[in-house]
């Protein structure tokens, strides 16, 4: 009876949506999940862009800077284990922001499933590769929650209106496709 049972427990495992390695293999993090058009499906930038449910030049009065930390994402100083721990703490911060009430009080509620679905999968995928932080990790870190927090402030300031989520929508969708360009910095470390 121990034999099937392992054997069923084995098929389960591998056939997770997103098989991650027991180690940290980055290509299993299929490109963060922002699209995945190997697969067919659609990532987290294309569930973003569509959750759109208003003009963003509507909503232009609610502009606001909110000093995504560029510059130290940047730098030829970023080593492996830092971006692997930025890009964690941004799926994890973007995962929290979009898991609230306020957020299925606004967003669609398939597109937002869908989309924290993927957020979800990406955070377990980058269980393996997360590990003991060092200072400058650490002030990465502090800086990217520092951004976030803008964001929730912001959107507590707005009462969650739907023209601060716009705005807030089209701000992950650029702090995204930074991720892209560290994802694509981190492959080529390998």
């Amino acid at each position: 009876m121990a034999l099937p049972l392992a054997f069923l427990l084995a098929l389960v495992v591998l056939s997770c949506k997103n098989t991650c390695s027991l180690g940290c293999d980055l290509p299993q993090i299929h490109n963060l999940g922002l699209e995945i058009p190997e697969k067919n499906e659609e990532g987290s930038l294309t569930l973003l862009e569509k959750m759109r449910r208003i003009r963003t030049f509507s909503c232009l009065n609610y502009r606001k800077d909110f000093a995504f930390p560029q510059k130290l994402l940047e730098g030829e100083q970023v080593q492996k284990a830092q971006a692997v721990a930025v890009l964690h703490e941004m799926t994890q911060q973007v995962f929290n922001l979009f898991s609230t009430q306020e957020a299925f009080a606004v967003w669609d509620k398939t597109f937002l499933d869908t989309f924290l679905t993927g957020l979800y999968e990406q955070l377990d995928c980058f269980k393996a590769c997360v590990t003991q932080q060092d200072g400058e990790e650490k002030a990465l870190l502090r800086a990217v929650r520092k951004y976030f927090h803008r964001i929730t402030v912001y959107l507590k300031e707005k009462k969650y209106l739907s023209c601060a989520w716009e705005v807030v929508r089209a701000e992950i969708m650029k702090s995204f496709s930074s991720s892209v360009k560290l994802y694509g910095k981190l492959r080529s470390m390998e």
